[in-house]
């Protein structure tokens, strides 16, 4: 039950998000119409998703599905590759704005540096929904005002890489993690992804080693 209350917000906020973005692109009638044909495309797909052994994992996925679902709409429009997932970006963009606050919020509490906040907040990010099994994570040892790990299995990516859009993903999904990063007052730096054909999504996080103010 609660993954579909989940997954209902997720669906109400994209709907909201998507009509600010495509309403610059597209008449109120025609952004009408590709919501539907979206949501009409993933309760197609939804048959074909993945079970998970976590329900972050099973989230994230069928976000995946409704995300293809998005991609599959408008490719069939006026708009390239390049330009769906522009849109697509500034579209998850905004939903990730209001996760990546939740996350900053709970992160403050009894956090006494930058670094420590960062660290909590990624945590809390691992925990739910990008949480093991679904996900596996490598800690590694940093420096003092990194946080480092490595994601070594992505159910997202190897949902889009069995569509034939891996680097839909690449572009969207995992290029979010760097303004998140920003927001959070912290810089990222990853060598590659698991979606654009590394091994890996070796993420580095820095922050200033600074106490917080109080």
């Amino acid at each position: 039950m609660l993954e579909l209350i989940i997954l209902f917000w997720f669906k109400i906020e994209a709907t909201k998000a998507a009509r600010q973005v495509l309403i610059h692109h597209y008449n109120v009638k025609e952004v009408q119409q590709i919501l539907l044909g979206y949501w009409q495309k993933y309760l197609s797909l939804k048959e074909q998703v993945p079970t998970m052994p976590t329900m972050g994992g099973s989230i994230m996925v069928h976000l995946a599905a409704m995300s293809t679902a998005f991609y599959e709409e408008l490719a069939i429009r006026d708009k390239s590759k390049e330009e769906i997932a522009k849109l697509f970006y500034n579209i998850a963009w905004k939903i990730y704005i209001k996760m990546g606050k939740l996350s900053w919020l709970f992160a403050s509490l009894g956090s006494k540096s930058n670094n420590q906040k960062l660290l909590k907040a990624t945590q809390l990010f691992r925990a739910f929904p990008f949480n093991s099994p679904s996900y596996v994570w490598n800690d590694v040892s940093t420096r003092d005002n990194v946080v480092g790990f490595d994601c070594v299995k992505c159910p997202v990516a190897e949902y889009f890489k069995r569509n034939g859009l891996s680097k839909f993903c690449a572009e969207t999904w995992c290029a979010l993690d760097y303004p998140l990063a920003e927001m959070w007052g912290a810089r990222l730096e990853r060598s590659g992804s698991i979606a654009g054909g590394a091994e890996k999504c070796d993420f580095r996080w820095s922050v200033d080693t600074k106490p917080l103010l109080k």
